[in-house]
């Protein structure tokens, strides 16, 4: 008998639930008659799976009917901002410099902790409606310094993944800041799990700022992450100490012409972080700005990057900077994801309180509908290379016989051709239930 309740919440200690859908697919592609998914759901909520192909039945406890709908693994998104959902989407006005967004941001982003856990609560929410399970989330840098909240907020919730301690250390007052993060890691206890740390980016954190982050991460055994190659005017002021983030960073006071020793000396902003990426893995936000030996350092360096291509589009970084070379690095090894960066550049509606979501199914879409990008490799970058990039067990992030699966998502895509109407359509993901563990 179909259940009607749909979701995988737990009715007793240990149960099956057998969902028939009209297919199952993960980053292999879709499984051929694929009737089903069979789930043994365990105490803690934890989901064990099995595809039941060919059939369109096995012993179960319960069963939930979804014929229409496709079923994938839950998705994660690598890189977002969960402190800024309360700002909500802000249209672009033509013209405005990167330096002046930032700006915005720097003046409306959330300041006090209630205000901080609100804002990332509601991200939290909104990204379960877009069937997100694990998230690289980048928990702000606040106006006093960098903040914990975002982290034991995201800790209490029922996403998994990283939270990214985000810091600024440029210019004047840089080893201060250095102290403040030190002490931070400190407060934060023994017990850091999906604690990371978060370099902002080269032209707000200088390149000792950024070894002395790659000794802590090896100390304290923390993921890493950064900005990177996001703009033209990061090249410029890597490359020549001058333009736009260098005119930011003499407005806010700042900037000490002791950083001349760092930047200005002709180099891309990959090779400036060269030798930093080469002392840790590190998951790289957007490198929208990215040659073939940069491409190259990647590789060498086991970089992972993770791509946000809304925003791309809203910044208008194809004029400026040129299309990402996403496909090009994935070809040549580099393990590339999907992010939604903040809500602040996403589409009006993003964060309505019926529909709103943030979902790396939405910037999958993109890359289908603009590229062709074949279907099983944005799967991968939703699922993953997500997982492989924030340092997670990718097995949980797919299908595998008697595994356990950390997210079961349905979206509605008919029979005829599941997969293309997954990414063809803009019908919302539904988040049958998140596993525990």
């Amino acid at each position: 008998m179909a259940m009607k309740d749909p979701s995988l919440r737990m009715k007793q200690i240990k149960e099956t639930v057998l969902i028939r859908a009209a297919g199952v697919a993960d980053e292999r592609g879709l499984f051929a008659g694929a009737g089903g998914l069979l789930l043994e759901i365990r105490s803690g909520g934890t989901f064990v799976g099995d595809v039941v192909e060919g059939r369109r039945s096995a012993p179960a406890d319960r069963v939930l009917d979804l014929p229409d709908h496709l079923l994938i693994p839950g998705l994660v998104n690598a890189h977002c901002h969960l402190d800024l959902t309360s700002i909500g989407p802000v249209q672009r006005p033509a013209g405005d410099s990167f330096a002046d967004w930032l700006q915005l941001v720097r003046t409306t982003r959330p300041q006090e902790e209630d205000s901080i856990a609100a804002s990332v609560r509601r991200g939290i929410e909104l990204s379960l409606a877009g069937g997100v399970v694990a998230v690289g989330d980048i928990a702000g840098c606040l106006r006093s310094g960098p903040s914990l909240k975002s982290w034991q907020v995201l800790r209490s919730s029922p996403l998994r993944g990283v939270s990214f301690l985000e810091f600024f250390a440029m210019g004047l007052g840089a080893p201060a800041r250095m102290e403040a993060v030190e002490r931070m890691l400190a407060e934060a206890g023994p017990d850091r799990a999906m604690l990371g740390l978060q370099p902002h980016a080269p032209y707000s954190v200088n390149l000792p700022a950024y070894e002395r982050a790659v000794d802590l991460a090896r100390l304290f055994d923390l993921p890493v992450c950064t900005h990177l190659a996001e703009t033209v005017d990061e090249r410029m002021f890597i490359a020549e100490a001058s333009g736009r983030q260098r005119d930011f960073l003499e407005a806010i006071g700042i900037w000490d012409e002791g950083e001349l020793a760092h930047v200005g000396h002709g180099r891309h902003p990959v090779e400036h972080l060269e030798r930093v990426l080469a002392r840790r893995p590190w998951l790289l936000a957007h490198v929208n700005d990215c040659s073939d030996d940069g491409i190259a350092t990647l590789v060498q360096t086991g970089a992972s990057v993770a791509y946000c291509p809304r925003a791309h589009r809203y910044f208008g970084f194809g004029t400026s900077v040129g299309p990402h070379r996403y496909r090009v690095m994935m070809e040549r090894g580099v393990c590339v994801c999907l992010g939604t960066d903040s809500i602040v550049n996403l589409p009006p509606g993003a964060d309505d309180a019926d529909l709103g979501r943030l979902s790396v199914l939405d910037e999958a879409r993109v890359l289908y509908q603009d590229d062709g990008t074949d279907a099983r490799a944005l799967l991968a970058m939703m699922t993953t290379n997500g997982a492989r990039a924030l340092g997670m067990d990718q097995s949980r992030y797919r299908f595998e016989p008697g595994q356990s699966v950390a997210g079961v998502v349905a979206v509605r895509t008919g029979q005829v051709d599941p997969l293309g109407e997954l990414f063809g359509s803009g019908e919302a993901p539904r988040l049958l239930g998140v596993s525990g563990g």
